[in-house]
């Protein structure tokens, strides 16, 4: 069983207020700019970022030849199939400064546009891939990136936040390709995980026995021909497939991104709950049960919680007691209820490997939170 608590802050904020939708379709590529990586008489802005809708666009300010482009190529260039779906809106390119850090140039992206849910590192020294896996860990995004050496991520520790592909060709953008696939918001089903994904434009790579056996000791995935005959020219009988379906720390990536995107859902619900001006009594709490189990049910519909059937439930959702009995906020939690915090928990099943999840939420109008969702402040 997985239990965490969570507290939503409602000034938490998302693409326009409203939508996940470009939060999730959203990568950041964080590298090093030179003048030989730039067009002629192009210079990347000052501010240290920009946003490109297409491959096209991209090589309007970089060389076709630069490692910039050739990862955007393998960004926009993901088509639909069977294993998932790439519908990257924007790809935002972060400059890295030469004296700067990683997560230095990853805070000034951040700041300038939070709308991304993924980011992928150009670099591939082991440095520079913690730098980012840790400012994911600790910043609430994903990352996916190029390992060339499986001792590459040794001092990354339990990352549930980091995603590592190995790769012969250092150059190879399949990070990007891989980061492209999953881009549609709704971890479910078809989308999300890695696992068993065809890349276009990129090539499958052959390893022994004990190199894959190194790989998946280490949670790294892999990009190879599965076939069931062995030998030369075989391929044709067998799928180019990824292969590695965990993050780094051995969380199912699926399961983390769906966690995140319910997790995200549920704070833009506080956002709306609150617009609604709702009175601190069991009025209030109806309407958050109400808006919660709408939101739910949606969560089923992308197949993200196991549907309800006459056989088994997949969600419950209840709200604590207000002011009414002794397991009310009011008799069991002074400091809540002077707050004036609404507290929604329950459970539900995750459509992926069907694990109990036992969450709490607090939603929580600090006076300050209050006036400015309701416009007080801006």
């Amino acid at each position: 069983m997985t239990v965490y608590d969570d507290l939503i802050s409602i000034l938490f904020k998302l693409p326009d207020g409203r939508s996940l939708e470009e939060y999730f379709k959203n990568i950041l590529l964080v590298t090093k700019i030179t003048e030989t990586d730039l067009q002629e008489d192009v210079t990347f802005p000052a501010e240290g970022i920009k946003k490109y809708s297409s491959y096209d666009e991209v090589i309007q300010d970089f060389k076709a030849v630069s490692q910039i482009a050739i990862e955007a190529n393998a960004v926009f260039n993901q088509k639909n199939n069977t294993q998932t779906t790439s519908q990257v809106k924007y790809l935002i390119i972060a400059k890295q400064d030469d004296s700067g850090t990683v997560a230095e140039a990853l805070d000034r992206a951040k700041a300038a546009d939070g709308k991304f849910a993924k980011v992928v590192p150009v670099s591939r020294t082991a440095a520079d891939l913690k730098s980012v896996a840790d400012w994911c860990q600790a910043n609430d995004r994903f990352c996916d990136f190029v390992v060339t050496d499986v001792d590459d991520v040794a001092d990354i520790g339990q990352n549930d936040y980091a995603y590592a592909i190995f790769r012969k060709n250092s150059t190879d953008p399949i990070a990007s390709a891989i980061a492209s696939t999953s881009t549609c918001g709704y971890f479910g089903g078809k989308d999300g995980s890695a696992q068993f994904t065809q890349l276009n434009s990129i090539s499958a790579e052959d390893y022994t026995g004990s190199e894959i056996s190194d790989m998946k000791d280490a949670n790294i995935a892999f990009y190879t021909n599965v076939s069931p005959i062995d030998g030369g020219q075989t391929d044709s009988f067998g799928y180019n497939w990824i292969i590695g379906s965990r993050m780094l720390g051995g969380e199912l990536r699926q399961r983390q991104m769906i966690m995140h995107y319910i997790k995200k859902s549920m704070g833009l619900m506080a956002l709306e709950f609150f617009n609604k001006k709702p009175i601190y009594d069991e009025t209030g709490n109806n309407l958050l049960l109400t808006m919660a189990q709408k939101q739910f049910r949606t969560f089923q519909t992308y197949n993200l919680v196991i549907q309800t059937t006459a056989e088994q439930t997949g969600f419950e959702l209840k709200v604590t007691p207000i002011r009414v009995g002794a397991s009310s906020i009011m008799n069991t939690d002074t400091e809540a209820y002077n707050a004036k915090k609404f507290k929604l928990s329950g459970y539900y099943y995750d459509a992926i490997v069907g694990e109990k999840v036992d969450f709490t939420f607090t939603v929580d109008p600090s006076d300050e939170e209050i006036e400015t969702i309701l416009g007080g402040n801006e």
